[in-house]
């Protein structure tokens, strides 16, 4: 009698080692290799004997080897832009020193999601924040050998989670920093600067930004701006919502002056952060108001970067600079407990926001449980020094830090010297006032910003 199982374990051997199976790669990843014969693009090749193609056949006893020159690279095409969080190198003898692993969806902006400046060689695996990409390039610029680079397998693996936006800015801390920009009046027309700047850049910035505002017209189309708040992230962009309202003292709408720029006694001040106080009261049923429009953006899984006090250090607004306990830091505690243990809203991540005005912000810390995120606005002229980026890193005290507002961008170079930055939001309007169209390219095509294509799936 025949022994069916063995006979069949034989077939197969046989027809592998003639060649008659071909058969997919399988990795410990327990996940498909979506490298695996994938169109490959080179810097150069050592001979025809060594393509590029034989470093994505699941071969390992073929290779790509280049020229003896550094600076070489290999690009893999997806074929479409997948989420990926996964590479693994698998050197031959010639390897690369120091080398960089890049991900782009047009072959064109360049994001760098790992670097090793000290190679080993060997079997590299390279695990990095999940980005959607089309494009993965390997580029190497220094040789640990005398040789050019040879690579026996580039592989790349998918993640099909979704990421936190929290969780996001924390894994790119240090390493890249998000594009955002904030749209300004009117809430008519809530995507006004972003659409903008896609049409300078061709790029869409990877933060949206709204506010709710106090003009009749603005208040009036509030549901227009949650309402693109929901486009943006069902698009791939990370919203953010401001509160520049006016105090407690008036009813909505209102106006700029004498409204949001005003001053509240301290008498009434005290009566607003005492709870049962008659302000107290007022203002919480405002948040009532607040709280259906970010309900609306929870039900509908929408994470909100929530700022509800914009550069609590600067006095000229009516809840701003107070300092201390019982100051501007005792409200957002307030608004803070409010919004989260009364109305459930769980999905916000708390912005804590100050102006460059001072270095004094510690005096207006609201504590760590009430934020976080630590966001610097930078309007004073200095821009984006060293003193600046140290103390918000002190601040934070680990948390990530960001640019809440800017008018002049800062640089690649800048960022690339302050990697800390989660991300970057330009103000509205004054983007192309501060900034000249060739800056605002540079910036959102650099190799460190992330722009909304490159942004994971979130949650």
């Amino acid at each position: 009698m025949v022994n069916t199982k063995k006979y069949c374990i034989m077939l197969v051997i046989m027809a592998l080692l003639i060649g008659g199976i071909s058969y997919a790669p399988v990795s410990a990843n327990a996940a498909p290799n979506l490298a695996y014969g994938r169109p490959v693009t080179v810097s150069s090749t050592e001979s025809a004997s060594y393509p590029g193609s034989s470093a994505v056949d699941a071969n390992g006893n073929t290779r790509w080897s280049s020229v003896a020159s550094d600076q070489q690279y290999m690009i893999v095409d997806l074929g479409s832009s997948q989420q990926i969080s996964n590479v693994i190198l698998k050197w031959a003898a010639a390897y690369a020193k120091s080398y960089q692993i890049q991900v782009s969806n047009d072959n064109s902006k360049w994001l760098t999601v790992y670097s090793n400046y000290n190679s080993t060689g060997g079997t590299s695996s390279i695990s990095f924040a999940p980005t959607k990409a089309r494009y993965v390039k390997m580029y190497a610029f220094s040789r640990a050998t005398t040789g050019g680079y040879s690579l026996y397998e580039f592989e790349i693996y998918g993640s099909a989670e979704k990421v936190g936006v929290l969780d996001y800015l924390k894994s790119i801390s240090g390493k890249s920093t998000v594009l955002g920009i904030h749209n300004r009046e009117p809430n008519a027309n809530p995507a006004v600067q972003t659409n903008q700047l896609h049409s300078i850049t061709g790029r869409y910035p990877a933060l949206w930004s709204g506010d709710f505002l106090f003009s009749s017209s603005d208040v009036s189309n509030r549901w227009t701006m949650i309402n693109e708040a929901k486009k943006q992230w069902d698009n791939g962009a990370i919203v953010n919502i401001m509160l520049h309202v006016v105090p407690p003292t008036q009813s909505e709408p209102g106006n700029w002056d004498g409204g949001v720029v005003s001053k509240l006694s301290d008498a009434q001040w005290n009566d607003l952060i005492t709870d049962g106080g008659t302000l107290n009261r007022v203002w919480k049923a405002r948040l009532d108001t607040y709280a259906q429009y970010l309900q609306y953006l929870k039900d509908n899984n929408v994470t909100v970067l929530f700022r509800p006090f914009h550069e609590m250090n600067q006095g000229v607004f009516w809840w701003g600079g107070r300092s201390g306990p019982s100051g501007t830091a005792a409200l957002y505690r307030l608004t803070h407990d409010y919004m989260v243990n009364t109305k459930g809203l769980t999905n916000l991540v708390w912005v804590w926001d100050m102006q460059d005005l001072d270095l004094n912000w510690s005096a207006y810390n609201p504590g760590s449980n009430y934020f976080d995120v630590f966001a610097l606005d930078v309007y004073n002229p200095d821009g984006f020094t060293t003193v600046k980026y140290n103390t918000a890193l002190s601040v934070a005290n680990g948390k990530p830090i960001a640019i809440g507002e800017c008018d002049k961008l800062p640089t690649p170079t800048q960022l690339a010297e302050q990697p800390r930055w989660a991300f970057a939001m330009s103000w509205a309007e004054l983007t192309f006032s501060s900034n000249t169209n060739d800056q605002i390219k540079a910036l959102y095509n650099s190799s460190n910003t992330v722009t909304r294509d490159l942004l994971p799936s979130l949650k």
